[in-house]
């Protein structure tokens, strides 16, 4: 046998970006995953954060993003729930070089053909079905649904409960709140919102936020 250290047993650090209620959120699913942890060779997970130290944090903040220097082992989420932050925080990552990590909790569901992108994250009790197309650093929260072909954007989230029908496409940086049903085939175009409960019917422009069963724009909403 030859000396050194085997790359395959090599362990790796998970760096989460943001140590707020997000943050904290994907700290408890993480460590509730033993199979991903496993899979990824994980062996510590620490926060990032602008806001330095926080008392009684879960884990350690040991970095400000603009200070961070990656390791080689380290893999990198971004733990902003807002998707314009988010997607503002991403810039300042990729200028640094990091490596992300893609998480699904062992719970969810990802039927065949179906891909998620780097730096997204899946929660407890998602179901993925065939042929789905999930971009970059999108968050899809618990007990969402994602028929089949549904196409999802970059940054976008799919919060807790909402279901996607077949052929929906979301666009990037967009949000769907907690529980709201978008029909088969409608398009949520980029930046838009819909609001908790809403039934969407028609396509949603983008920059817009609509609620409502049916769902209809909020005026003054379009951007």
């Amino acid at each position: 046998m030859t000396g050194g250290l085997d790359p395959v047993e090599t362990r790796r650090r998970l760096v989460l970006v943001g140590a707020g209620g997000a943050g904290r959120e994907l700290l408890a699913m993480v460590r509730s995953s033993p199979r991903f942890l496993a899979d990824q060779r994980i062996d510590e997970v620490v926060f990032i954060d602008d806001s330095g130290e926080r008392p009684g944090s879960p884990a350690p903040v040991v970095s400000t993003i603009d200070a961070y220097v990656p390791d080689s082992s380290d893999l990198v989420l971004c733990a902003i729930g807002e998707p314009r932050s988010r997607a503002s925080v991403v810039e300042r990552l990729d200028a640094a070089g990091v490596v992300y990590a893609t998480f699904v909790h062992d719970t969810a569901v990802l039927l065949p053909g179906s891909s998620i992108g780097e730096g997204s994250v899946v929660y407890p009790f998602v179901v993925v079905s065939t042929d789905v197309t999930v971009g970059a650093h999108v968050w899809l929260q618990t007990s969402a649904a994602l028929g089949h072909d549904v196409v999802v954007g970059d940054v976008a989230t799919v919060s807790g409960g909402a279901a996607l029908l077949g052929g929906v496409t979301v666009g990037d940086r967009a949000f769907v709140a907690t529980g709201a049903i978008l029909r088969p085939g409608v398009e949520v175009g980029a930046s838009a919102r819909v609001g908790a409960g809403s039934v969407v019917l028609r396509r949603v422009r983008p920059g817009s936020t609509v609620f409502g069963v049916p769902a209809v724009m909020l005026p003054g909403a379009a951007r």
